[in-house]
């Protein structure tokens, strides 16, 4: 009888203790609420996007009532941080990057349906994160989450937390880590996310990845698709992403210091082709004729310029130490090195080898311009008008027309360019894409409907040349 009891004690206590931690978890996952947000836009870019206390009962007035958010153009997710005493909003870069720069374009809600308006401090579109802060300071009802001090370990516990569809405010998935470390294949949003497998949708991005402690391991940005080879794409709904905690920590805090992340510039151009391979479907891209990038160019000016001028045409075999394969590789070494440090590349030309260490500087307006008036150039037919404040093409060759410049990217995805900087970094996520199209009207009459020109980075048609200016 005694030890019947003793099992039974054992028991209960037992479920005592996962009822006890169940509890506890869920506390924290209602106490992490009063800190998400919605993100509305209401008023757009007519072209493109931008390359960016006391609390009641907090589950109530969270689910009491539906959002109303009937002037939204486009909606959502966002969590609030604290630094330096001031509240901000962290979300990601493609829920605000087609909103207008005009005052009343962004708004967040908090959970007891209080609006608040918000402006850009800054964000990054390679990393798809961005940091608002509110006109007005907020009231007492938002609370701030911090970001994990270290990484996730795979399997462990996580639930995010969003607006799936702009419908169902601080809905609330559960999951596991499925993986971290990983990279995407999109021009924007491709390095230092974690996988798992707590469930988002469109409305969810921005939104917090939170662990059992109710700290951010990561910002919620992208699904998986899978292709269904009939031209059709399937939403998976266990492969979800969320940029990673220390590095969106160290991109926020970037971000506030200086309304941008800083960027290296090392001054080199890199190539490599891939052979087009003609099907019934169109052209598909086939076997890699470059085994290894190519350095094809130099940007005047810099470090590289002066001692890489006699290896034009070697290969890119390392980057400090780390072997590299192809572009993409490339492109994620160079973009942990921090500005004003050194690099280490390996060159070879197929026989020796050669490491040559470079100085690096930070990444301007000007090094960009530069970029975009050399790209620019190399187009057969048109030229850059140097005077012109808007970026302007003028024909060349018979070609009188001139052009302003208004977008760039692709068809489906377009960024709105003011400046020849804009056309340069559009350039430098672009370049792995093999080509750009501009957007543009005739500078004699800007009324015209815009026209769409095309840049192909190579010169076989029977090739892609994809490119990395860094």
């Amino acid at each position: 009888m005694k030890n019947q009891l003793t099992t039974y004690l054992a028991a209960f206590c037992l479920f005592s203790f996962f009822q006890l931690k169940a509890q506890n978890i869920s506390d924290r996952i209602e106490n992490s609420l009063p800190a998400v947000v919605t993100v509305t836009i209401e008023k757009a870019l007519p072209i493109g996007k931008v390359l960016m206390g006391f609390r009641g009962n907090i589950v109530n007035e969270a689910y009491e009532k539906s959002l109303e958010l009937t002037d939204a153009l486009s909606s959502g997710s966002g969590f609030v941080i604290e630094k330096n005493k001031k509240k901000y909003v962290i979300t990601n870069a493609h829920v605000v990057e087609s909103a207008s720069d005009e005052p009343g374009s962004i708004f967040v809600y908090s959970y007891n349906q209080t609006k608040y308006e918000v402006k850009v401090v800054g964000g990054d579109s390679f990393y798809d994160v961005a940091v608002l802060e509110f006109v007005n300071p907020p009231g007492k009802e938002l609370s701030s989450l911090s970001f994990a001090k270290q990484m996730p370990k795979i399997a462990s516990k996580v639930y995010a937390i969003g607006n799936p569809l702009g419908e169902y405010p601080y809905t609330v998935t559960d999951g596991i880590v499925s993986a971290v470390n990983r990279n995407r294949d999109g021009a924007t949003g491709k390095y230092g996310f974690i996988q798992s497998t707590a469930t988002i949708i469109w409305g969810n991005s921005g939104g917090p990845l939170i662990n059992e402690s109710g700290q951010v391991v990561g910002i919620n940005s992208q699904i998986a698709f899978a292709d269904g080879g009939d031209g059709s794409a399937y939403l998976m709904q266990q492969i979800n992403f969320a940029l990673e905690p220390l590095l969106s920590q160290r991109l926020v805090d970037e971000i506030i210091a200086k309304g941008k992340v800083s960027r290296t510039h090392i001054g080199v151009e890199f190539s490599q082709r891939n052979e087009l391979v003609p099907t019934y479907q169109g052209m598909v891209i086939g076997r890699q004729l470059d085994k290894l990038p190519v350095l094809s160019g130099l940007i005047s000016g810099s470090d590289a310029y002066i001692k890489l001028a006699e290896y034009v045409g070697w290969a890119l075999s390392t980057i400090n130490g780390v072997k590299i394969r192809n572009l993409e590789e490339a492109l994620g070494e160079f973009e942990n090195i921090k500005p004003n440090a050194k690099v280490k590349l390996t060159l070879t030309d197929g026989q020796i080898s050669k490491e040559i260490t470079l100085n690096t500087t930070e990444l301007n307006s000007e090094h960009l311009e530069n970029l975009a008036v050399s790209v620019l150039n190399r187009m057969p037919e048109y030229v850059v008008d140097a005077n012109s404040v808007q970026p302007k093409l003028m024909g060349k060759n018979g070609h009188r027309a001139s052009y302003y410049l208004l977008g760039g990217g692709h068809t489906s995805d377009l960024w709105r360019v003011s400046t020849m900087a804009d056309v340069g970094a559009l350039l430098r996520i672009y370049g792995l894409n093999g080509g750009l199209q501009y957007i543009l009207v005739p500078s004699a009459n800007i009324n015209q409907e815009p026209q769409v020109l095309n840049q192909y980075f190579g010169n076989n048609n029977r090739q892609l040349q994809t490119m990395l200016w860094y």
